[in-house]
Order: structure tokens, then C-alpha cells, then sequence
């Protein structure tokens, strides 16, 4: 079964005796594509900034993220209750698995070091990876001063995370993918095969036209995923995606036992809709 990883976002994490959290995030890696996680937010919290507010916050302003492993996870359903994750779990195990902390994609590493070393989030485009500094990085001009310490701290800092492997989904959906000689477009989505918990496919956009055209390309394809300049890298131009697979997220990829078909969101197709009433 094939699902819209971007559509999943949100959905309730339902577990054997009851509602665990929501779906936050999915982690997966870059060799084999692989889902490795769940990202669960098991307690809704006040969502605020509270960087000049009293450190003294109860628990429940406190949001829990848990990751659920992937052999721990039943296939998202199908028709009316398809807005629905359902886990082998309890509530519980649910919340006894590991935090979010223990396993951060690259992009939360980077986002962390980012913070540290600049004490500030990344509020406009990310420091570009260049030919110069350790690793290809070299650091962008910073509000406060660095001892050539702390400069060289944070290069082999970033170095590190350099060769990170884990990738948060949420993160690399809007990625630029460059082709041969040029930008193709971007990453518009990811399709998760749930039979094997792996990421079959990603959603390439054009953005060439009204409405834009996007392609499905095979995971395998797919030459580098790249966090430090926000890139998916594959061998490919715009005049060969004309024989690559278009995408409609209403194409009838998915079928249940009585062989009624759905689409990338699990909603069932009009085909199949008209069958049942005709």
C-alpha cells in the first residue's frame, strides 16, 4: 500500500487501548530509504515563546515527542477511518519509547548547532555550503564575536553531522532537486510503501506552468539527499522526465479486500464509488 507520507502529518496515533498522540514526523535514512521512526507528539502543549517569559512552566505546557519504531506500527487504514495510525502499543509503551533527542535527523543537528553557535534560530536562508572551510562549510558573518576555538568547535561540529544518515520527512518536503544541468523543481512529497515501511517514491514538482507538473521518481533514483544546501540530487533533465510516471494524488494505488480502490490519501476513488452506487 502506498501513502502520502506529507498527508499522514497530523493523523492520530491510535494505540491498542486508546489515543496515543499525532503524528509529528517521519525519520527515515538515506541509504536504503528506509522509515526508521515514527515521530509521535503524545501531549499538545502551548506552543509558545517563552525566550523572555519566566522559566517556571507547568508540565502541561510541555510537549512529549516520542518515536515509535517501524515494526511497531500498523498500516494507516483505508475509506472513512483512514485518518488513523494505528500502533501495536499500548498508550503506555507509547509513551515509554524513546524521546525525540535520542535520534535527530540531520536537519534538527544542523538547526541545534545553528542556535548554539549563533544563539538564534535560522530566521532567513541557511548559510550556503561552499568549496571553503572544514567539511565545505564555511560559517556566515555572526552578531557576536568567536574565538578561532570556538570557530574551529563548530566546523568539526558540523563536519560530524556531515555524515548523518537520519532524515526527518517534514523537513526535506520542500527540497530543490537538481537534475543534470539545472533545477528541476522540488520535493512536493514522499510516498511511503507501508507493506515494507519504505520510502518508495518522492513527488517531483516542477512548478513549470499553470497548474504545475509533477512526476513520480523512484527512490533509487535518487543520487543524494543533501541537508546542507536543501537538495535531492538525480540524473535526470527536464526533457527525459517526459517518459518518467506523472503524479495525480488521486490515482487508484491502493485496494482493500473487496478490491474497492483508493488513493495516495487512502480516500476511496470515484470509480470505485460509482460502482457502489450503480
Amino acid at each position: 500500500m502506498l501513502r502520502s507520507i506529507k498527508d499522514l502529518f497530523g493523523y492520530p496515533v491510535m494505540a491498542v487501548d486508546g489515543k496515543a498522540g499525532k503524528v509529528k514526523d517521519v525519520l527515515f535514512g538515506d541509504r536504503n530509504w528506509r522509515m526508521r521512526y515514527l515521530d509521535v507528539e503524545t501531549r499538545r502543549g502551548l506552543h509558545l515563546n517563552l525566550r523572555y517569559m519566566s522559566k517556571a512552566t507547568s508540565g502541561e505546557e510541555t510537549v512529549t515527542r516520542r518515536l515509535v519504531e517501524a515494526k511497531d506500527l500498523e498500516a494507516p487504514k483505508l475509506g472513512i477511518d483512514r485518518r488513523v495510525f494505528p500502533t501495536r502499543l499500548s498508550v503506555e509503551e507509547v509513551s515509554n519509547c524513546e524521546g525525540f533527542g535520542s535520534h535527530l535527523s540531520a536537519e534538527d543537528r544542523y538547526e541545534m548547532e545553528f542556535r548554539r553557535f549563533f544563539r538564534h534560530a535560522i530566521y532567513d536562508e541557511r548559510p550556503l555550503f561552499g568549496s571553503l572551510g572544514h567539511a565545505g562549510y564555511l560559517p556566515p558573518i555572526s552578531a557576536y564575536e568567536h574565538t578561532d576555538e570556538e570557530i574551529k568547535e563548530h566546523l568539526d561540529r558540523m563536519g560530524k553531522i556531515a555524515g548523518e544518515h537520519l532524515h526527518s520527512a517534514h523537513a526535506v518536503v520542500g527540497y530543490h532537486v537538481v537534475g543534470r544541468d539545472q533545477t528541476l523543481g522540488i520535493i512536493g512529497d514522499l510516498i511511503l510503501d507501508v507493506d515494507e515501511w519504505k520510502i518508495a517514491y518522492f513527488v517531483l514538482d516542477t512548478r513549470h506552468g499553470i497548474p504545475s507538473r509533477k512526476y513520480l521518481i523512484e527512490m533509487q533514483d535518487a543520487q543524494k539527499l543533501d541537508w546542507s544546501s536543501s537538495t535531492m540530487e538525480v540524473d535526470d533533465t527536464l526533457e527525459s522526465l517526459v517518459a518518467k510516471r506523472r503524479y495525480w494524488v488521486y490515482d487508484p494505488v491502493n485496494k482493500d479486500a473487496a478490491e474497492h480502490e483508493y488513493d495516495y490519501s487512502g480516500k476511496p476513488c470515484l470509480k470505485s464509488l460509482m460502482e457502489e452506487v450503480y
